[in-house]
């Protein structure tokens, strides 16, 4: 029987849905990403996301690929402070795509980091003014504020988070959850390609009825065959019994003894699966009495498989009490 294990990777969720309404286009990190050409884009604006610690991460890959910020028609006039005379202006959403957005939203109006509000650092440490957990509303200021805001080491390691994280999301890389599942995957693979000639061998005694334990434990036609295979080059048994510990060769009586066993479970589920196919099938039964003189019940399954042969298959001694 072939039995064979499926390791899905994780996968990461789909980004929203695009806005069916007209776009025009903004310019990130070298490429052209879509916005819509209404007030404001689909997704929430960032003033929704301040002091949040867990934000989903669509949210995160459509603020990147579609951020939300208001046309080329809005009137930031109309966001201006009292006693501010210098309102914000479009320009600098092209100048600074790659991080600077802007918040309509009402209570939080005026300039912020997109990444440093979607990708807090771990440690914060300084202190956190605008563009961060605040808006920026000192626009004749901006320049300056600017390049103070981009050498914080706050904005640092939040550019390189959201660096990782679009990389992730565009498949230019593997999250780290998925490089353990290739690793734990790679290990299991590893294994499986040592214990096949261990599984062969004892597969080999059984069907050409050769006694698999010798008068001493490391003896017998089980080893012999393991050794042979090795000197007949079998690299990677040989890798195997020369690297790991004695517990650990998969070739003591219990591990033997346990293989056997799930040999038998999966030939009888096999048969089982063939007889209900089957249009109908009756069961052979006969009373016995093993070494020790406990009675047991001999079932014995006969049907009539899908090439129209008459088959009888032995399923197995049943205790009686």
């Amino acid at each position: 029987m072939d039995i064979r294990h499926f390791f899905k990777k994780p996968k990461l969720c789909d980004s929203l849905n695009e806005a069916s309404t007209g776009t025009t286009s903004i310019e990130i990190n070298n490429s052209t990403v879509d916005m819509e050409s209404s007030e404001l884009c689909v997704v929430e604006n960032i003033g929704n996301y301040l002091n949040v610690e867990n934000i989903d991460d669509c949210l995160k890959h459509e603020h990147f690929r579609n951020p939300c910020v208001p046309n080329t028609t809005y009137d930031f006039k109309s966001d201006l402070k009292s006693g501010r005379t210098q309102a914000f202006r479009h320009q600098w959403l092209h100048e600074n795509g790659s991080w600077l957005t802007y918040s309509a939203l009402e209570g939080v109006k005026g300039a912020f980091c997109r990444t440093c509000v979607l990708f807090k650092p771990s440690i914060h440490r300084g202190v956190q003014g605008g563009f961060i957990i605040k808006p920026f509303t000192k626009y004749k200021d901006f320049h300056a504020s600017s390049k103070i805001h981009l050498s914080l080491n706050w904005h640092t390691k939040s550019m390189s988070r959201a660096k990782d994280f679009m990389d992730i999301m565009n498949g230019k890389t593997i999250s780290v959850i998925e490089q353990v599942n290739c690793g734990l995957h790679k290990e299991i693979e590893t294994n499986r390609l040592k214990l096949k000639p261990i599984m062969s061998t004892i597969l080999f005694c059984g069907t050409h009825d050769l006694p698999l334990q010798g008068k001493k434990s490391d003896s017998g036609v089980f080893h012999d065959l393991l050794n042979f295979r090795i000197e007949s080059g079998d690299e990677i048994l040989k890798d195997h019994f020369l690297t790991n510990v004695g517990n650990a060769k998969y070739s003591s009586r219990r591990t033997r003894n346990e293989l056997i066993t799930l040999c038998g479970k999966i030939l009888k589920e096999e048969i089982v699966c063939e007889a209900n196919a089957a249009n109908a099938f009756s069961i052979i039964a006969d009373e016995s009495a093993d070494i020790s003189g406990v009675e047991q019940l001999t079932i014995v399954i006969r049907f009539l498989d899908k090439q129209s042969k008459i088959r009888e298959e032995f399923l197995g001694f049943f205790t009686l009490r």
